[in-house]
């Protein structure tokens, strides 16, 4: 008898902190950090704004360039921040192209993935 109601005692709580998990995973998934963020195109996958601006982008949020014409969708691969030059720095796995105009600024609205 001891051993069924430990066990039992196991099984829920192991189930509510899978729940409680998974739910907080969904908020994260569907929630983006902001709706869109601003920066300056330095290169084909890299924009960058001052850190000082507030904006957050986080690794593996979707991007979406607002230009005219422009219907891709880019991932973010890699953020980085330097205390030195005091920009943040936003790494894409697909390019702007054809917005790969070093020094243009560009918005950029955040996907929020599919649930």
């Amino acid at each position: 008898m001891r051993i069924r109601r430990g066990v039992a005692v196991a099984g829920i709580t192991v189930a509510s902190i899978g729940v409680s998990v998974a739910t907080a995973g969904v908020a994260a998934a569907v929630t983006p950090t902001q709706p869109s963020v601003a920066g300056t195109i330095t290169s084909a996958h890299t924009f960058t704004f001052p850190t000082a601006s507030g904006q957050v982008v986080v690794v593996n949020e979707t991007l979406h360039p607002n230009s005219p014409g422009y219907g891709v969708n880019v991932p973010v691969i890699s953020v980085t921040t330097s205390a030195k030059t005091g920009l943040t720095t936003i790494t894409t796995g697909s390019t702007f192209l054809p917005l790969n105009r070093i020094g243009q600024t560009v918005t950029f609205t955040v996907i929020p993935p599919v649930p």
